[in-house]
């Protein structure tokens, strides 16, 4: 079917097409404008997650390391604790005192041996 439509080269179809054109224009910078408020809206909310999930993995990796810490804290507090309790112990003390300074009782001797390295009371 051929075109039958003929197009008038007047003043009003210049100008209806000359506002045609600027509104397409229009159209077209909107589009343009809105796609890169939304694309900056997506890098910064995108930025804000990935910051987020690296301090949550600080954060979490910091913690596992407080709690090895206090784990082994608390093993060395059940020690000294034990320790201090042992301190009362009339023959844990005098057992302490004989190996560490070579205190003797009445009558015995003590014998070193050539491995044997004494430190001297003054030294602690």
């Amino acid at each position: 079917m051929p075109n039958k439509v003929h197009h008038l080269n007047n003043n009003y179809e210049k100008i209806t097409n000359s506002r045609h054109a600027k509104i397409i224009k229009m159209r077209k910078k909107r589009g343009v404008i809105l796609v890169s408020i939304f694309l900056v809206v997506i890098l910064i909310l995108s930025y804000q997650l990935i910051n987020t999930k690296m301090q949550s993995s600080n954060l979490a990796s910091k913690k596992a390391r407080s709690e090895v810490i206090l784990k082994n804290s608390s093993e060395k507090n059940k020690e000294l604790k034990q320790n201090v309790k042992q301190l009362y112990s009339n023959d844990y003390l005098e057992k302490l005192i004989r190996q560490k300074y070579y205190y003797t009782k009445p009558g015995e001797t003590v014998y070193g041996l050539p491995g044997d390295v004494s430190r001297d009371v003054t030294q602690n």
